[in-house]
């Protein structure tokens, strides 16, 4: 892997020019092999999962066993069958292999809920998606303060529907305020989507990333900024995104958010992750 290199504003002396032509030159060629992170200005590499081992780091990486919300459809395990590492890569894999009486089964996983997080930073991970109705990953973030759902907030910094391969959406959760509802009613979003020209997001892999800082979130996709939400205009109720966020990657099948699997469903499918990484400022 290449070397994070980060610099601030300076004046440059002639003998400093052909040092910044050959690294004007290095991150260009970063940038052209989708690298983008690395010449981010003045971003502090603090946290990386390369996914080079053998087997996940269960240290680091906590699994979710059963089903989950939104009327999603799979059950989550930790079995090898549904998520492994193979060629220095996460893949976590959607079956139709029916298992404790569910149709379906997949894996989430999270960085420890309680004590790996981060408050602010540019987070971004490289994905290659998988195609197919019903299948819906997700590259997000919860707090590690724990005070019921949304609360604290949500940050989802990807999310994807399988039937929509060109097309990644960001969004923002919260409790409203003066809301004294149940979370359902009392949770307000923003949510903000964008469609790529080229190849399907299944082709190849992306960059899905969100820079946090102050009260400013700006979710991009590789280069491109397609959203961005100031938490001093949102109306909300207990002081959400106030604490530290952990993160999640997970491959649900079906549910609320788009169609669920049909005959033209091909299982097994990989959702596919090269790494993940954490910057902050220096």
């Amino acid at each position: 892997m290449f070397p994070v290199i980060y610099f601030n504003k300076k004046v440059i002396n002639p003998e400093s020019m052909k040092f910044l032509f050959t690294l004007m030159i290095f991150c260009g060629t970063l940038l052209a092999n989708s690298t983008y992170s690395y010449c981010q200005n003045s971003w502090e590499l603090v946290w990386s999962e390369e996914f080079d081992g053998d087997e996940l780091n269960t240290e680091i990486w906590n699994y979710w066993y059963g089903p989950a919300y939104n009327n999603e459809l799979q059950f989550y395990t930790g079995r090898e069958e549904n998520i492994f590492l193979k060629n220095d890569k996460l893949h976590i894999r959607a079956l139709d292999d029916g298992y404790r009486g569910y149709d379906y089964t997949s894996a989430r996983i999270s960085t420890d809920s309680t004590r790996i997080g981060w408050k602010e930073g540019r987070f971004e991970a490289r994905i290659k998606m998988p195609e197919g109705n019903g299948f819906w990953p997700a590259f997000w973030l919860m707090p590690i303060r724990d005070d019921g759902w949304p609360k604290g907030g949500e940050i989802d910094i990807m999310e994807y529907r399988g039937n929509e391969t060109r097309t990644t959406t960001g969004a923002l959760h919260y409790w409203i305020e003066d809301c004294d509802g149940n979370p359902v009613e009392c949770r307000e979003y923003q949510t903000s989507s964008h469609t790529v020209d080229g190849k399907p997001l299944s082709e190849e892999f992306n960059i899905y990333a969100l820079e946090w800082e102050g009260d400013k979130l700006t979710w991009y996709l590789n280069d491109h900024q397609f959203m961005q939400v100031s938490l001093s205009d949102l109306e909300t109720e207990f002081e959400p995104f106030s604490t530290p966020f952990y993160i999640i990657l997970n491959l649900a099948v079906g549910g609320d958010f788009l169609p669920n699997p049909d005959e033209t469903t091909p299982f097994p499918s990989d959702l596919v992750v090269d790494y993940v990484r954490v910057y902050q400022r220096p």
